[in-house]
């Protein structure tokens, strides 16, 4: 799924994927269940994600994302902040005839703030959530425009993928992704400023390369992704400018770090504008959901420009909540499923 900008699986949209391509958004689960029990391998089948799935079966997105492939469209920057309905003015109360004394002004109640949410697309999930906040300062920046052509990972597509290159043993695989997971990295900002993005957990970079590529080092999709992780040709060079590095998509560790570089990013870029500069990925622990978790599996597939997190506001009680805009639920449930099931410790 590595696609260079954030197109939909991994990094092959993120390249021309650089939208972030849904190889296969389900059809409308509202949370992505880590129930499914994914197979030690990944099968070849049209839908989205490998057999270890357990969700409804995804069908390929128009548009990709932040995936290691895609890029995001502009669109992608979830809109934190809402827009309030203008406030009824006061009232005037007639004066009783023949009284000289003004008559007194109540002032009418003030309608609840609204949000215009982005309208979530045909068959996209749509999930409660904790209300958005967005970061004060500087925040990671938008995604590039993701391409037009979602990423489908070679294992879940019709087309049959080319071996280049020969595969590294799944010892070397194993031990590329550990240290690239365990690497605290620094994300380069627009204004010139830099973040600090935390280590990410092992099992997420493991079930993604798992999804993408069945860990295999050596593979080229038809539609671009390389290697491991997927990677699309323009996430490249949008991730090695946004970390300062020069990494090469076509070598183990390159690749490793490419795709691991595309869901610091996509952590960096959710967390800044909807979570007040939180990168936790671990589940709420009174309602169980992980939602920025969510958010970045999908826009490595998807793409960040197709993967939204809005606000949403009673008009009733007036209180504002988050809801996430996933176009392939399936595929997140199934990474989710392999983070749990971790089949590459079964796998010969």
């Amino acid at each position: 799924m590595s696609t260079a900008l954030l197109t939909g699986c991994g990094t092959k949209q993120a390249d021309e994927r650089a939208t972030g391509t849904s190889a296969t958004p389900a059809a409308a689960t509202t949370d992505a269940s880590p129930s499914a029990t994914p197979t030690p391998t990944p099968s070849v089948s049209p839908s989205t994600s490998p057999s270890a799935t357990a969700s409804t079966p995804a069908t390929p997105s128009a548009s990709t994302g932040p995936s290691p492939h895609g890029t995001a469209s502009k669109s992608a920057k979830p809109s934190p902040t809402a827009t309030r309905s203008p406030s009824t003015g006061p009232a005037a109360n007639a004066a009783k005839p023949g009284s000289a004394k003004p008559a007194e002004t109540t002032p009418a109640p003030q309608a609840p703030p609204v949000t215009t949410p982005v309208a979530p697309p045909a068959g996209a999930a749509v999930a409660a959530a904790p209300a958005p906040t967005a970061k004060p300062g500087p925040v990671a920046p938008p995604p590039p425009p993701a391409p037009a052509t979602p990423h489908v990972p070679p294992l879940q597509s019709s087309c049959t993928p080319t071996k280049p290159q020969p595969d590294d043993p799944k010892e070397a695989v194993a031990a590329a992704l550990t240290t690239a997971a365990g690497t605290s990295r620094t994300l380069f900002l627009s204004n010139g400023g830099t973040d600090k993005l935390p280590p990410l957990p092992v099992n997420l970079v493991k079930a993604i390369a798992w999804q993408e590529s069945g860990w295999q080092s050596g593979i080229l999709a038809c539609d671009g992704g390389i290697g491991t992780m997927q990677i699309m040709p323009a996430t490249v060079s949008w991730m090695n400018s946004k970390f300062g590095t020069t990494s090469d998509p076509k070598t183990l560790n390159g690749n490793v770090q490419l795709g691991t570089q595309l869901l610091d990013w996509l952590i960096a870029y959710y967390g800044d504008s909807s979570f007040g500069g939180k990168y936790d990925l671990s589940p709420d622990a009174a309602t169980g959901k992980a939602p920025l978790l969510d958010l970045v599996i999908a826009a490595y597939n998807a793409g960040a420009g197709n993967v939204h997190y809005n606000t949403v506001t009673d008009p009733a009680t007036g209180a504002t909540t988050g809801s996430l805009v996933i176009p392939n639920p399936g595929y997140v449930a199934n990474v989710k499923a392999l983070m749990a099931s971790q089949p590459w410790n079964k796998a010969g």
